[in-house]
C-alpha cells in the first residue's frame, strides 16, 4: 500500500508539474500573440479555410489557362474581379452600417466558401465568368473583416496584433501550395485544381459555421433605408469622408492606388511565367510561394519590435523599398535557385511591410469614419488595378517577361510618394 501511495504521489507531482510547464507555455504564446475576442475567431476561422484556398488561389490564372483561357482574358477576368471586387468593397462599408458587422461578414463569407463549388463544376473558360463574380460580391465583407480585426485591438497593440494575425493566417500558404503542386501533377492541370478548390469549399463550411456560432457583434447597426437612399447616402457619406480625413491618410491612399496597378500588371501572371515560359512543374511554383510565405512569417514579429523602435512611417518606408529592386531581380532570374531567392526576398519585404502599413492605414483615420476610409483602402487601388491588369494580359501575349519589366518604375513611383506621409502623432481608439 505504502509503495502504491508513493507511485501515486510522484504521478501527482509528474502531473501538477506538466500542468505547470503547460501554463507557461501558454502564458508565452499569449505574450507572444496578441489576439482578443474576435481577432482571435476571425484568425482561427480564415486559417482553417485558408488550408484549402492556398492550395487553388496560387495556380487559378493556370487553372483559367488549363480550360482555354487566353493570356488577354486572363488579364480581363482579372480585371472584372478587380472591378467588382473594389464596388463590393466599397459598398461594403455601409452594409455593415446597416446590417450590422457580424451579420454582413458571415453572409457574405458563406458566399464566398459556396464559390468553390461553383469553381469546382466550371467545365470551360466561356462560364468563368460566374464564379469571378460570385467571388468578387463575396468581397463586401473584406473592410468590414478588417475593421473588426483591428479595433478588437488596443491602440498600441495593433502591429502586434496584426503581425499575430498575419504569422498564423499565413501558416497554410507555406505547405498548402506544395500540396497543391502535387494535387495538379497527380490528376493535371484543370482536375487538380478542381480538387484544391473543393477542399477549400468544405474546410470553409467548418471554418464559417463556427465564425458564426463564436463571433460577437461589436457595431450598433443604422436604421434600414431604401435602396434609392442607400446609394444616394452611399456617394455622399464617401465624399464626406475623403473630405475629412487628412493630407496623410490622401497620401497614403494614393500610395495604395500606385501599388496596386503595379501589382495588377503581374499578378495574375507569374504562374504561367513559371509552367509556360520557364516551363517549371507547377509543384516547383508552389516551392517559390511556400517559402516566400515562410520569409513572411519568421519577419512578422521583428516588423512588429521594428515599428515599436524607429516608427510606422518609416517601417512602412524601409520594407517597401524591396519591392522594385526584387522585381529587378526576378526580371533576371532564371534557376530554381535564383527563383527561390526572388521567393525568399519578396516574402521578406512582406512580412516587414504587411503589419505596420495595416497598423498606420487604422492609426491615421479617425474611428468615426474608419470603416468608410478602409472600405477606400481597399475599393481605390482594386478599381485603378482594373486597366493594370487588362494592360498586363497584352504585355504578357508580346512577351512573358514584359509586364514585370514595366511595374519596376511604377513600385519606384509608389516609395517617392510614401516619403511625404507622416507620422501619426496620436494613436486612434
Amino acid at each position: 500500500m505504502g509503495e502504491s501511495s508513493e507511485f501515486k504521489q510522484a504521478g501527482t507531482v509528474e502531473k501538477t508539474s506538466r500542468s505547470v510547464s503547460l501554463k507557461t507555455a501558454a502564458g508565452r504564446l499569449r505574450g507572444m500573440f496578441y489576439l482578443p475576442g474576435n481577432a482571435w475567431i476571425l484568425t482561427s476561422t480564415s486559417t482553417l479555410w485558408s488550408v484549402g484556398g492556398a492550395m487553388a488561389s496560387p495556380y487559378q490564372s493556370l487553372f483559367y489557362y488549363s480550360i482555354g483561357a487566353t493570356p488577354i482574358l486572363i488579364g480581363y477576368l482579372a480585371a472584372v474581379t478587380s472591378l467588382i471586387t473594389a464596388m463590393a468593397q466599397l459598398i461594403g462599408g455601409y452594409v455593415g452600417d446597416i446590417w450590422g458587422r457580424k451579420k454582413a461578414i458571415i453572409i457574405f463569407s458563406f458566399v464566398g466558401v459556396g464559390n468553390n463549388f461553383i469553381y469546382f463544376m466550371v467545365p470551360n473558360a466561356s462560364l468563368l465568368l460566374i464564379p469571378v463574380i460570385v467571388g468578387s460580391v463575396s468581397g463586401i465583407y473584406g473592410p468590414l473583416f478588417t475593421t473588426s480585426l483591428t479595433e478588437a485591438m488596443e491602440p498600441s497593440m495593433r502591429p502586434r496584433g496584426v503581425a499575430s494575425y498575419s504569422f498564423i493566417n499565413t501558416i497554410p500558404a507555406v505547405l498548402s501550395p506544395y500540396v497543391g503542386g502535387l494535387l495538379i501533377g497527380a490528376y493535371g492541370d484543370a482536375q487538380g485544381i478542381r480538387y484544391a478548390f473543393m477542399i477549400s469549399g468544405l474546410l470553409g463550411i467548418i471554418a464559417i459555421t463556427y465564425r458564426a456560432l463564436r463571433m460577437k457583434e461589436n457595431f450598433s447597426a443604422r436604421k434600414r433605408v431604401g435602396l434609392s437612399e442607400f446609394f444616394l447616402t452611399l456617394l455622399s457619406e464617401t465624399r464626406n469622408a475623403f473630405a475629412v480625413v487628412g493630407r496623410d491618410a490622401k497620401l497614403l491612399l494614393l500610395y495604395s492606388v500606385i501599388a496596386s496597378f503595379a501589382v495588377g500588371l503581374t499578378s495574375s501572371f507569374s504562374v504561367l511565367y513559371f509552367v509556360q515560359a520557364l516551363h517549371f512543374p507547377p509543384y516547383f511554383y508552389g516551392v517559390v510561394v511556400g517559402v516566400s510565405s515562410l520569409a513572411v512569417m519568421l519577419l512578422l514579429f521583428p516588423a512588429a519590435r521594428m515599428v515599436e523602435k524607429i516608427g510606422l512611417k518609416r517601417s512602412v518606408v524601409y520594407s517597401s523599398l524591396s519591392v522594385p529592386l526584387n522585381q529587378l531581380f526576378f526580371t533576371k532570374a532564371k534557376d530554381m535557385d535564383e527563383l527561390v531567392t526572388w521567393g525568399v526576398v519578396g516574402g521578406t519585404g512582406t512580412g516587414l511591410l504587411g503589419p505596420p502599413l495595416t497598423s498606420l492605414q487604422s492609426d491615421i483615420v479617425p474611428k468615426f469614419i474608419r470603416g468608410r476610409i478602409m472600405a477606400m483602402f481597399s475599393a481605390l487601388p482594386l478599381i485603378l488595378s482594373v486597366p493594370a491588369q487588362i494592360l498586363g494580359g497584352y504585355l504578357y501575349s508580346i512577351s512573358p517577361l514584359l509586364p514585370f519589366v514595366v511595374s519596376i518604375p511604377v513600385f519606384v513611383l509608389s516609395v517617392i510618394v510614401l516619403l511625404s506621409v507622416r507620422e501619426p502623432s496620436r494613436l486612434e481608439a
